[in-house]
């Protein structure tokens, strides 16, 4: 059986040559590694992006100060997304004279409606409007990209982007988190 390139028998790392290939990067600075196990490396490291490759302690250390803004950005994203439906909420709540056990409240209106078996709940219900819900959708679209854009760069598998990942989330939530147990918090995660 001949695995030539892609079975890694010929001293080569899965799919990697020699022929003259430069990566498309030019100046002879190699192509990307790809490592599928833990490692330190610091050479031909690309991170998401062929062009994002880093090659020098330089671009390793700001790599990981971009890595940590961004960690630290996605639970900044989180806590905006968070005080935006705690407006929505105490918005709901002054229009109804505080008064936290109303059930059906459209948010468009301003006015309670009738209760429906179906629609009430200890806490109530709160019905947006289309441009309420388009924002929470919108807040939640970037929660998730950036949460698989981090989870990207982690599976680089790379001890130092690993790290500063880790570093960037408790940052942010150091800062953005809040200060109030009032709400659960939920780990970075892809989604």
């Amino acid at each position: 059986m001949d695995y030539g390139v892609y079975g890694g028998h010929d001293g080569h790392n899965g799919g990697e040559h020699d022929g003259g290939h430069d990566g498309g990067h030019g100046g002879g600075e190699g192509t990307c590694s790809m490592n599928m196990l833990f490692n330190w490396d610091t050479e031909n490291l690309c991170v998401v992006f062929e062009s994002w490759m880093i090659n020098t302690p330089t671009a390793l250390v700001f790599s990981c100060i971009i890595i940590i803004g961004m960690a630290a950005s996605y639970e900044l994203l989180r806590a905006q997304s968070r005080r935006y439906e705690e407006r929505l909420i105490e918005g709901a709540r002054k229009r109804h004279g505080g008064d936290p056990s109303s059930r059906v409240v459209d948010a468009s209106a301003g006015i309670a409606e009738d209760e429906t078996p179906l629609l009430t709940s200890r806490a109530g219900t709160l019905r947006l409007s289309n441009q309420q819900q388009l924002t929470r959708a919108l807040f939640y679209m970037a929660q998730v990209f950036a949460g698989f854009f981090l989870m990207l760069i982690f599976m680089t598998y790379n001890g130092y982007l690993m790290a500063s990942t880790v570093i960037g989330a408790g940052l942010g939530f150091f800062y953005f988190g809040g200060d109030s147990l009032s709400s659960p918090t939920k780990a970075l995660s892809c989604h």
